[in-house]
């Protein structure tokens, strides 16, 4: 396996197997909000903060951790780890709901950081160009039902 996850992502895509790669664009993309800086996670969140931030961009982390089967480096593995404990180790004055805000709060910082260095380790900016495309095909080669039905 290569240093960088992002290039084993188009051996798995030739060969038409789309789960992994679905799931490093579904962790990539939760790690590219936790990334931002504090004013675009605020203002990209549409209700509760805490709420959204928990199911659509922390939760992820740890369904990458505990679900993806293909061989994964060790640097990222520790590296989303210590991501997913920072998640969790968030307090109350951190991580509120309701409160748009809590983006600010100080233990944000390391969260960010840990994301970024994330993204790094996995090479993302060789396929961030081709984000939005590959998650799509790979919904609608992983989900045909329900593109048909929305047609």
């Amino acid at each position: 396996m290569p240093d960088k996850l992002c290039l084993a992502l188009w051996t798995w895509y030739a060969s038409d197997d789309y789960k992994p790669v679905l799931m490093v664009c579904e962790l990539a993309q939760a790690l590219l909000f936790l990334a931002r800086p504090a004013a675009e996670q605020a203002s990209s969140i549409p209700y509760c903060p805490a709420c959204e931030t928990w199911s659509e961009m922390m939760l992820p982390v740890d369904d990458f951790l505990s679900g993806f089967t293909e061989p994964l480096d060790e640097p990222l593995r520790l590296k989303l780890g210590q991501l997913w404990t920072l998640c969790n180790a968030l307090d109350a004055t951190a991580f509120r709901c309701d409160d748009f805000q809590m983006f600010h709060h100080p233990d944000w910082a390391p969260l960010r950081a840990t994301a970024i260095e994330a993204l790094d380790i996995m090479g993302w900016e060789m396929l961030e160009a081709h984000q939005d495309e590959l998650l799509l095909e790979s919904r609608q080669k992983l989900f045909p039902h329900f593109f048909r039905s929305q047609a």
